[in-house]
């Protein structure tokens, strides 16, 4: 089907832009364009300066080359060009004078700067420039690209960025990525935009070239890169995993890879090295979203810093840990092998926390080992981990450091379980428990006293005459850093009956908008799933337990207590505006 043929309008008579001036007219749904009177020709072009939106008919032509005023950025005025980095070229239109009026030809509406935006997106990963991945992924949204193609690109950079720039902390921004994409499908518009361009910005950096990665040369097979590649993670030689995992692939041995990594991950050495679990999970989510194609690099690349990664002389405690696990392994094997298909859900709960919550790292290990030889379902146990580290981020002290960071990695690291076990299998997300037991171990300097989380949490009620009013008085609390009231107010909108999935809706929604929230994603992210399985209908996926509400609230509390009561949209809004061809100038009048 043939495009019709581009129009002409009249726009303006030749006495309205005088010689050597420039005027703003508008067309279509408010669109700005400068025209140009300049050596007896008359120019057209957007008014909108393609760096940040100023107002092009404020610039200076000179020798047929029109600068913005604002950051001077400078184009040919004839054809648009622009002569700076991390700037599109200017749409120009032809100009025809009949008469005394002033004819352009606007063309038509369809969206033809698919490449040219994406590497607009690409220079502003380079560059680290919020501004430029807004406008650039705002624009590519307005265009109607797919939102998935935006984030292979972004995931194709962060992939080459991890890996000339990252050691093993590279999983930390793939994390903010995925979390990122993950909360932004459950919002619209602006909101879906700012996580999408925080999930960006987490990427963003330099991304150098390297030297290309080749298979090993035959005769090599699967039980030989298994045997390496555990042999590597022993030895902390993180450059011959790579190479091993680059291999298995080459090979067609893909589907070992994640298995071999999460195996490698919950040794016993590497306790006290929750990121390894966190990470892969991550690494996992990445390849079901987009495939061996686009992850390649980043997983192998990552995959084999995590598991190949040095670890020092541990200290006294940890030295301990690491001995009674290994002496517990082939109990933990045996026991995850001989797991039933009818396994238990209801075991002594109480016990289990109160012992994993003791500062006895013997008592948490011995109280994992009972109930893994009871045949207690993971999940369900994963669950009470997810549940207590939720119930500690509610309870813990603000007056003084609230230990955030390694609250939150708790939960990161429990909610991690089940993805190790679903990539893993029963023996991996077994041995990942003991490495949930020393993470709050270690975390004893906290001094949060132990409750049972199967006693019921205060039934006292928000007084407020309905849901909307309470939404408002939370997040009134948390936008004025009211830490010491908004656990209490959400545990009392809960109690009323009010839907705790409405209230984590409007949270995240400001979540997003602070300038904390690439800190905040990961947890939010976590407590939507962990929310939504808590209301389903599973008992071991959390459904009805007592201490579900500590979700939302630790969750408030966390995000109301390292709010910067400041906020990011400046760049977000002025994108989505610049998108609609609005400029700067309006955007402020607005």
């Amino acid at each position: 089907m043939s495009s019709p043929a581009p129009q002409w309008r009249c726009v303006a008579s030749l006495s309205d832009v005088p010689a050597g001036e420039a005027k703003a007219i508008r067309i279509g749904e408010g669109r700005s364009i400068a025209l140009f009177n300049i050596d007896g020709r008359v120019y057209a072009t957007e008014n909108q300066c393609p760096h940040m939106g100023y107002p092009l008919t404020r610039g200076v032509v000179r020798h047929g080359i029109l600068t913005c005023d604002w950051h001077g950025r400078s184009f040919d005025l004839e054809g648009g060009g622009c002569f700076n980095s991390e700037c599109d070229d200017l749409q120009t239109f032809p100009v025809d004078i009949r008469g005394r009026e002033i004819w352009i030809q606007v063309g038509d509406s369809q969206y033809r700067r698919r490449d040219e935006h994406l590497r607009l997106l690409w220079e502003g990963l380079l560059s680290e420039d919020r501004w430029t991945i807004s406008k650039a992924i705002a624009l590519l949204l307005k265009g109607g690209v797919a939102e998935d193609d935006i984030v292979q690109l972004i995931l194709r950079h962060i992939g080459r960025h991890i890996v000339s720039s990252h050691e093993a902390d590279g999983g930390k921004d793939v994390a903010r990525l995925i979390n990122g994409l993950n909360v932004g499908r459950r919002y619209q518009d602006a909101d879906r935009l700012i996580a999408l361009t925080t999930a960006a910005c987490s990427a963003a950096g330099q991304a150098a070239e390297r030297l290309e990665v080749v298979p090993l040369p035959e005769p090599v097979d699967r039980d030989k890169i298994d045997r390496w590649v555990r042999m590597f993670s022993h030895d902390a030689q993180s450059g011959r995993i790579e190479r091993c995992l680059f291999t298995a692939h080459h090979q067609g041995d893909g589907e070992m890879i994640l298995p071999l990594l999460f195996a490698c991950a919950v040794e016993p050495y590497f306790l006290g090295f929750a990121d390894n679990l966190i990470s892969l999970g991550y690494l996992s989510e990445v390849l079901d979203l987009f495939g061996w194609k686009e992850s390649s690099e980043l997983i192998f690349n990552l995959g084999a810093k995590l598991v190949g990664r040095r670890r020092g002389e541990p200290e006294r405690f940890r030295r301990d840990a690491v001995s009674m696990m290994t002496s517990m392994v082939p109990s933990i094997e045996e026991a995850a092998s001989h797991a039933s298909a009818n396994q238990r859900i209801e075991y002594d709960e109480e016990a289990f926390v109160s012992a994993v919550g003791s500062v006895n790292i013997q008592k948490s290990f011995d109280a994992i080992g009972t109930v893994l030889a009871a045949d207690i379902r993971l999940d369900r146990l994963v669950t009470t981990l997810v549940l207590l580290a939720a119930d500690r981020m509610a309870r813990t002290p603000v007056n003084v450091d609230a230990g955030w960071g390694a609250l939150t990695t708790e939960l990161h690291l429990a909610a991690s379980l089940r993805t190790a076990q679903r990539c893993g299998g029963a023996t991996v997300a077994a041995k990942g428990l003991f490495h949930a037991a020393w993470q709050i171990f270690a975390d004893r300097w906290l001094n949060i006293p132990v409750r049972p989380l199967t006693e019921p949490l205060s039934g006292e009620k928000l007084n407020v005459p309905d849901e909307a009013t309470g939404v408002r008085v939370i997040l009134d609390s948390i936008k004025s850093l009211n830490v010491q009231d908004v656990g209490r107010q959400v545990l009392g909108y809960l109690n009323a009956g009010y839907s705790g999935q409405t209230l984590l809706h409007a949270m995240g929604r400001i979540i997003l908008w602070d300038d904390t929230s690439r800190q905040l994603l990961p947890t939010l992210r976590i407590v939507f799933d962990e929310w939504e399985q808590c209301h389903g209908s599973d008992p071991a996926l959390g459904a009805g337990h007592p201490a579900r509400f500590q979700l939302l609230v630790g969750l408030a509390r966390y995000a109301t207590d390292i709010r910067t009561n400041k906020d990011s949209q400046s760049a977000a809004t002025t994108a989505m505006r610049f998108a609609e061809g609005k400029t700067t100038v309006e955007v402020f009048e607005e």
